[in-house]
């Protein structure tokens, strides 16, 4: 799933707004499913950049937005896939074409009525010694509860609207995470824990278990050297047909 989805990544870097500063979060991520990835989590984030390295699937995402580019890193296959995001908007729409009706219908089975979009406060809670405030967001038959913590903000402002370029699919799917990242855009704060559950079975728990806000070191935002480099624009369009 999450290999489809960051295929199929869409091109809106408009509308981002920056500001200065790096933030460094470790997450330790539980539970089971489809798309469970247990494992250590950590997330890069500067004005420009995020790269988020996964210890569950041996697979780093790094995301730089002044180049317009996307990089998928498998240390297992030891290759590095690089997509510009106009080569990402082309996939984008050429799913929408040949799958959209299935993956409306995949959506329907998955999440129930996408239409009904819930927001609740649900108190406090403390996570790492941080005191949040817990969300709970409900679409259809999913049900999203994160504990934010309203000290710390991301370096990129609209830092929702950024990781929905990250998990958008075609049809109904995608929408179910645009209104997602959507209604997260319009809370304040940064998630330090959060519990997604109603996905066919699936239940996943994030936690944070490290902060920083030092400078980020150069060397996080280098590509690994021997890899295999490929094409995932022309890869993938080539998929399609």
């Amino acid at each position: 799933m999450r290999k489809l989805l960051l295929a199929a990544l869409p091109v809106v870097l408009s509308g981002l707004s920056l500001v200065a500063g790096d933030l460094t979060l470790t997450y330790k991520v539980t539970g089971h499913g489809a798309m469970a990835q247990e494992g250590t989590q950590v997330e890069y984030i500067c004005p420009t950049r995020i790269r988020m390295n996964q210890e569950g699937t041996r697979t780093d995402t790094l995301i730089d937005y002044g180049k317009g580019e996307m990089y998928v890193i498998s240390h297992d296959k030891k290759t590095i896939t690089r997509m510009t995001f106009k080569d990402m908007e082309a996939t984008m729409e050429a799913m929408n074409k040949q799958m959209g009706a299935v993956s409306n219908m995949m959506s329907r089975i998955m999440f129930g009525d996408v239409t009904k979009v819930k927001v609740e406060k649900e108190g406090t809670d403390t996570v790492l010694g941080h005191p949040c405030q817990k969300v709970r967001i409900t679409i259809g038959r999913m049900v999203e509860d994160l504990s934010l913590d309203p000290d710390l903000q991301f370096p990129i402002r609209d830092y929702a609207k950024a990781m929905a370029m990250m998990t958008h699919a075609p049809g109904e799917m995608g929408t179910v995470f645009q209104r997602l990242y959507s209604e997260i855009g319009k809370l304040h704060g940064v998630p330090l824990q959060t519990h997604v559950k109603g996905l066919m079975g699936m239940e996943v728990t994030t936690t944070a278990t490290a902060i920083s806000t030092a400078p980020i070191p150069a060397g996080v935002w280098a590509l690994p050297a021997g890899y295999q480099e490929v094409d995932g624009g022309k890869k993938a369009l080539e998929g399609m047909r």
